[in-house]
């Protein structure tokens, strides 16, 4: 069979992806990218913009934990959204357990707005709980990953500082 120059672009932009997905910090570095890259160390993350633990207990008793812990750190939880309960209702789609919890501290969250109102779209921070294979896992989607898209150092130092405190919640789970 013949290749075709849409076949090499095609590989072309495999490898690019690729190398993406092993370096997912390597351009940003103008937007927090290096700063979180140095605080977090790839290795102790399941994704590059999640912190993640499997838990021993249950989905209902993670998620009373995670609350408790969140209080405890001065962090409210704003939202709640069981999405499968969600996805039942709308598409009839039977899955394990999920909820997304939004999380906020006011004294956070008004110096982030009163840097950038528009950061205001990355709020509240999430929180997930949910079974995976029969295990409960709490998984922290990062502030340091969300705010470096705004390129403003201000609001990675805050968002670090968050990060740190929403970290230790979860490894108090």
């Amino acid at each position: 069979m013949k290749k075709t120059r849409g076949d090499s672009n095609e590989r072309e932009n495999e490898r690019k992806n690729e190398r993406r997905l092993q370096r997912p910090w390597k351009g940003y570095e103008s937007m927090g990218g290096k700063h979180a890259r140095e605080m977090h160390g790839m290795g102790e993350m399941e994704k590059g913009y999640t912190y993640t633990k499997m838990v021993g207990e249950g989905f209902d008793e993670t998620v009373a934990k995670v609350r408790e812990e969140l209080k405890k750190a001065s962090f409210g939880v704003l939202s709640e959204i069981r999405v499968d309960k969600l996805f039942k209702e709308k598409l009839n789609l039977d899955m394990e357990p999920y909820v997304i919890l939004g999380a906020c501290n006011p004294e956070f969250s008004s110096q982030l707005v009163e840097i950038d109102p528009n950061s205001g779209s990355f709020l509240p921070c999430n929180i997930l709980v949910y079974v995976k294979e029969g295990k409960t896992h709490v998984s922290l989607t990062l502030p340091t990953i969300a705010m470096s898209v705004a390129g403003n150092e201000e609001l990675i130092e805050v968002a670090t500082k968050v990060e740190e405190i929403l970290r230790d919640v979860v490894n108090r789970v």
